[in-house]
C-alpha cells in the first residue's frame, strides 16, 4: 500500500459520509451544549472546533465503562492500540495511529510524566480514581508541546473541587482474585478555598504471563499486581479571576512477573512508585489577558527484587510560565517559556546522568469570515537540549465550514522526539551522538457535527526520518525510516437514552528499510461501544477488533531474535449498572465474554473472561 492510499480513499469520503449520516441532523431536535477541550490547540475550545482530531472521556464516561485500570478505556479510542505482557499493572505500550510507543506523550494537568530512561509513560499504574477527564489527541502536536508528541498526546486531568461538596465511595471484585476500593470528595468554601482528594487501594491475583507454549521452560505462575494511590488538590480564589493551586499525586505497588526460561521456582517481583506535585497560578492581567506559571516535579521510580536487582528513578523538575491574550473577538494568541531538569538516578552507572530541556512557544488560534465560517491555527515552537542542541517544530491547520454541520479542514506540521538516557548513556548499549528522531505529518479531514452527533473521517501521511534503531551489536543509531498511510472515521454521538461510539482505522504502518509492517501495531482496527439507559438501569456493550501484526520472539539468554506473529482477534464486552436509589448504585462487567485467546505481545498471555460486581455510594448534598 503507497501513497497513493490518499486519492483513492479521499474520493469515498464525502459519499460514505454523506450517505451513512444525513439524518443525524433529523434527528437531533434540541441541540446539546458541546463539551470544550484545551490540548489540540492549547486554548479551550469546542472539542467539534478543534483541528486534530480529539476524543474526550468525560467523568461520566469513566462510571459507565466500570473498568478497573486506564488502559482498557484507552483502548477504546479511535487509532489506539495498547500491547501489554500480561494482566493487569504488566508492562504496556500505545501505539497511536502506528506511531512508536515513545512517540506517545501523556500530560497530567499539563505535566509530561514520560519517564526520562526508556522515553514512555507507566500508565498501567494511573489510578482512574483520581481522573476528572482525559483528553486524547491523534497526530502530531509537537509544535506545542515538544518531545514525544508524534503520534499524540494524552492529557489526563485529575479531580478537583466545584460547586457543592462531592463524596463518592466504590468498591468491586471480580475474577482474576480483583479487590478494588477507592474513595473520593471535594469542598469548596464561601471564603474560596477549594480541597479534593482521592485514595485508592487495588489487590490483583492475577494469571500466568508468560504463554508457556511458546516459551518452553519459563517459570509460568499467577502474577500479582498490588496499587495504593492517592490525589490531593487544593486551590485558593484570591479574587479578579486569580488564584493559586497545589496538586499532589502519588501511586505504589508491586508487580509479579515470571523470569523467562529460569529453573527457578521463585516469585519474582518489582517495585514501582509514582509521584508528581505541581503548583500553579492563574492570573488575569486585564481584559483579555491572562497569564498562568507553575512549578513542576515527577518522578517514576522502579526497583527488581531479584537477583538481577536494579533501581532507576527518572526525576524531572521544571517551570513554566504561559500567557493567553484574546485581542480580538475570535481571536486568540498563546506564548510560553519552559525549563526542565531531567535527570536519572541508578545503580547502572550512566555515562551522564543529568541534562536541562528550555523552550519557548507561540501559537495563534482564530476565527474569522462571515459566520466565522473559517478556522487558522498556527504554532512554533523551539526546544534546546543541553546534551544534543536545538530542534524546532511548526504546525499550521486550516478549516472551512461548507453549512453549519459539515467542514473541511487540513493540517501540515513536523515533530521531533529526543532521544532517551537509554539510548544516549546506559553503559555499553549507547550512543552519544543520536539526533533526534523526526516527523512530517500531513492530514485532510471532513467532519459533520450537530448538537451531540459528530462524525469524521481523517486521511493521514507521517513520514518518520533519522529513527533510532540498534545494530547488531544493540547499539542505537539514527539509521531507521518508517511510514504510515491511513484513514480514519469515528462517530460519537446521543439519541435520547443510547450512546454511541463507532471508529474504523485502515493504516500501513511500515518500516521502510525492510518494507515490512512495523511490529505489533494491526493494519486494520475498530470499535464499537453502545450505552442505554431503561429506568434505573444503564446497560452497555463493546467490540474490539484488531487485524494481525509481526512481532518478535526474544531469548534472554541467547539473546537469539526470531520473527513472531500476533493474530488477528476480537474482544466483547457488557456492563450494567442499576440505581437501587439516588445515592447506591449497583454495577457489573465481563471483558472478553467469548474467552478470546490471544496476544498482544508475542509469547504473553491476555485475560480471559472476566466477570467484575461492585456498588458505588454517592450521598446528596
Amino acid at each position: 500500500m503507497k501513497s497513493r492510499i490518499f486519492p483513492a480513499r479521499l474520493a469515498v469520503l464525502p459519499l460514505a459520509l454523506g450517505a451513512a449520516f444525513p439524518a443525524l441532523a433529523q434527528s437531533q431536535s434540541v441541540p446539546s451544549l458541546q463539551e470544550t477541550v484545551v490540548t489540540a490547540s492549547g486554548i479551550r475550545q469546542s472539542v467539534h472546533d478543534a483541528l486534530p482530531a480529539t476524543t474526550l472521556i468525560t467523568r461520566a464516561d469513566i462510571d459507565r465503562a466500570q473498568t478497573p485500570d486506564l488502559l482498557s478505556l484507552l483502548s477504546t479510542v479511535a487509532g489506539v492500540q495498547i500491547a501489554q505482557t500480561g494482566g493487569m499493572g504488566s508492562s504496556s505500550s500505545i501505539f497511536i495511529r502506528g506511531a512508536n510507543a515513545n512517540h506517545t506523550l501523556v500530560l497530567v494537568d499539563g505535566v509530561p510524566i514520560n519517564n526520562v530512561t526508556l522515553g514512555t509513560a507507566t500508565l498501567e499504574n494511573f489510578p482512574l480514581a483520581n481522573v476528572d477527564h482525559i483528553e486524547i489527541v491523534r497526530g502530531n502536536v509537537s509544535a506545542i508541546y515538544g518531545s514525544a508528541a508524534l503520534g499524540g498526546v494524552i492529557q489526563i486531568f485529575t479531580r478537583e473541587a466545584t460547586g457543592k461538596p462531592q463524596v463518592s465511595v466504590s468498591t468491586q471484585v471480580g475474577s482474576y482474585g480483583l479487590k478494588q476500593v477507592d474513595a473520593t470528595g471535594s469542598v469548596k468554601t464561601a471564603s474560596g478555598t477549594s480541597i479534593a482528594a482521592t485514595a485508592e487501594a487495588l489487590n490483583y491475583q492475577g494469571f500466568p504471563a508468560i504463554n508457556a507454549t511458546q516459551t518452553p521452560g519459563a517459570l509460568s505462575d499467577d502474577d500479582g499486581y498490588t496499587r495504593r494511590s492517592m490525589g490531593l488538590s487544593l486551590r485558593q480564589d484570591l479574587g479578579g479571576d486569580k488564584s493559586v493551586g497545589l496538586r499532589l499525586r502519588d501511586a505504589s505497588g508491586t508487580l509479579q512477573y515470571d523470569p523467562e526460561q529460569s529453573p527457578d521456582t521463585r516469585t519474582f517481583q518489582s517495585k514501582y512508585a509514582e509521584t508528581g506535585a505541581v503548583i500553579d497560578g492563574k492570573f488575569k492581567l486585564g481584559q483579555g489577558l491572562q497569564l498562568t506559571a507553575a512549578l513542576t516535579n515527577t518522578e517514576d521510580r522502579y526497583s527488581d527484587v531479584a537477583d538481577m536487582a536494579g533501581y532507576f528513578n527518572s526525576v524531572s523538575n521544571g517551570g513554566n510560565v504561559g500567557l493567553l491574550w484574546q485581542f480580538a473577538p475570535g481571536q486568540k494568541i498563546t506564548a510560553g517559556v519552559e525549563t526542565t531538569q531531567q535527570s536519572v538516578q541508578s545503580d547502572t552507572q550512566f555515562t551522564n546522568n543529568s541534562r536541562t530541556e528550555s523552550s519557548v512557544r507561540l501559537g495563534y488560534l482564530g476565527q474569522f469570515g462571515e459566520g466565522y465560517r473559517q478556522e487558522l491555527q498556527v504554532n512554533v515552537r523551539s526546544d534546546h537540549y543541553s546534551d544534543f542542541g536545538t530542534a524546532n517544530t511548526g504546525l499550521i491547520g486550516y478549516a472551512y465550514h461548507l453549512t453549519d454541520a459539515w467542514r473541511v479542514n487540513a493540517t501540515y506540521s513536523t515533530g521531533f522526539n529526543a532521544p532517551t538516557f537509554d539510548q544516549l548513556y546506559y553503559p555499553g548499549y549507547s550512543n552519544p551522538n543520536l539526533l533526534p528522531e523526526q516527523l512530517k505529518s500531513s492530514e485532510l479531514g471532513l467532519q459533520y457535527a450537530v448538537g451531540a452527533q459528530q462524525v469524521r473521517a481523517t486521511l493521514f501521511h507521517n513520514d518518520y526520518t533519522n529513527l533510532i534503531a540498534l545494530n547488531s551489536a544493540f547499539v542505537p543509531y539514527n539509521i531507521g525510516r518508517a511510514r504510515n498511510d491511513g484513514v480514519e472515521f469515528s462517530y460519537q454521538g446521543n439519541f435520547g437514552d443510547t450512546r454511541l461510539h463507532a471508529d474504523l482505522t485502515l493504516q500501513d504502518p511500515k518500516d521502510l528499510a525492510t518494507d515490512t509492517q512495523l511490529t505489533r501495531r494491526g493494519r486494520t482496527l475498530a470499535h464499537f461501544g453502545i450505552s442505554h439507559d431503561i429506568g434505573a438501569w444503564t446497560l452497555g456493550g463493546e467490540v474490539r477488533y484488531s487485524s494481525s501484526s509481526p512481532d518478535t520472539s526474544y531469548n534472554l539468554y541467547t539473546f537469539a531474535t526470531a520473527p513472531a506473529a500476533l493474530p488477528a482477534y476480537t474482544v466483547v464486552g457488557l456492563t450494567a449498572s442499576y440505581k437501587i436509589n439516588p445515592e447506591w448504585t449497583a454495577f457489573g462487567r465481563v471483558d472478553n465474554l467469548f474467552n478470546s485467546d490471544y496476544e498482544t505481545v508475542y509469547g504473553y498471555n491476555q485475560p480471559g473472561r472476566a466477570v467484575y460486581v461492585g456498588l458505588r455510594w454517592q450521598p446528596k448534598f
